[in-house]
Parts: C-alpha cells; structure tokens; sequence
C-alpha cells in the first residue's frame, strides 16, 4: 500500500509547527513602556557662581527669588531654592522633563526682570534647556551642560551641573535694562538636584 505524498508531507510538518515560534509582531518585541514619574515636592538648588556675583554686582544688580522659590545661601553662595512640581524620564533615559513654580529675578534702579514657571527639558547627551516665563512668553532662559548628572531607573541627580544663561535670556535682559551683566552662554549658576523615580521597573539601563 503506497501513503500518499501530501499524507507524509503533512506528518514532516505538523512537528515543525510546534517548535517554530509564531512571527512576533515589531510592537511585541519592543514595546514602548510609559515614561517614569519623579517625585514632586522634592527641593533644588541653583546657587551663583562666583564670577556671576561679581558681575552682577559690579554691573549694580541684585539677585532675587520669584515665590514659591526664595533665597538661601549653601557655601557662601547665594542660591535660589526651588522644588520639582513634577517631571518624568524616558525609560530608555533617552529624555527627561520637569517643571518647577518660581524662579529668580535680576533687579536694577527700580526695574526688574523675572523668570519663572521654569520647565526643563534634558536630551539623550544630558545637556538640557530650561525656558521660563518672561513678560508673558515663554522664551529659553538657561541652558545645562551634562557634567555632574546622573541617570539611572531609580534616580535623577545633579551636583555643581553648569548652568549658563541662554541668548534669549540675555537679549531680554539687555531690552529690559539697556545691557546684560552677563554674556549669552556664560555660566549664571551651579545646580544641585536630587530627585527620585516614584515606581521602577526591571530589565532596563540603569544609566550611569
């Protein structure tokens, strides 16, 4: 008795069917996971550098805070403190966003000029921009470089990050007050920051 040809090749490939693996969709093998909330109410801390201070008061300017933020001092520096609202990062750490209320402002014969409701925005390379609010438009205000931070699932960190101040800071400045006592990319500030991840996950870079 002869078996039928499609009657064996149906026998060879009904085993294969068990052990090959159905196609897997691009989304179910890399799907795209929320990114991660920080926690709000944690505090900050931008504090002038020295060479900032000098220029700000040899050009006649007084530094000041933009409530809720206020002033305070951390090793003879005089800072505007802050606390995170809320931010969150990617959980590739390809990004990171926060937003803070308050700010600082820089006064001068009567005259002030504020920058507040400030929203960070950080990169892939860990440099970031933060723009504010400034006579009613939001405009970029500093920039950060990456030294000094860290990023990880569980925690986002700066210590003495360069803060510069942004060229449409600086250009608002000198429209407000006739000049700017610091130039477009100088260093205004040192940042300190500690803010942690308010749910983890596994399997993922833990960044550096």
């Amino acid at each position: 008795m002869k078996i039928p040809l499609a009657y064996l090749a149906a026998l060879v490939a009904s085993p294969l069917a068990v052990v090959v693996p159905a196609p897997v969709s691009a989304q179910e093998a890399d799907p795209v996971l929320p990114p991660l909330q920080l926690r709000g109410g944690t505090p900050f801390a931008y504090c002038l550098t020295d060479t900032a201070a000098e220029a700000l008061r040899g050009a006649g300017f007084t530094f000041d805070a933009v409530a809720p933020a206020t002033l305070g001092t951390e090793n003879g520096h005089q800072c505007m403190k802050a606390t995170l609202e809320n931010g969150q990062i990617n959980t590739d750490l390809t990004g990171l966003t926060g937003s803070a209320k308050g700010g600082f402002a820089l006064r001068k014969g009567g005259k002030r000029a504020e920058f507040a409701a400030l929203q960070l925005r950080m990169k892939l390379d860990r440099t970031g921009t933060i723009t504010a609010e400034h006579l009613g438009k939001r405009i970029d205000t500093l920039t950060t470089s990456g030294e000094g931070i860290k990023t990880s699932l569980t925690r986002v960190s700066a210590e003495n990050t360069p803060v510069n101040l942004a060229p449409a800071a600086a250009d608002a400045l000198t429209a407000k007050f006739g000049t700017s006592p610091l130039s477009a990319g100088q260093q205004l500030f040192s940042g300190t920051a500690g803010f942690d991840v308010l749910q983890g996950v596994t399997g993922l870079p833990t960044g550096k």
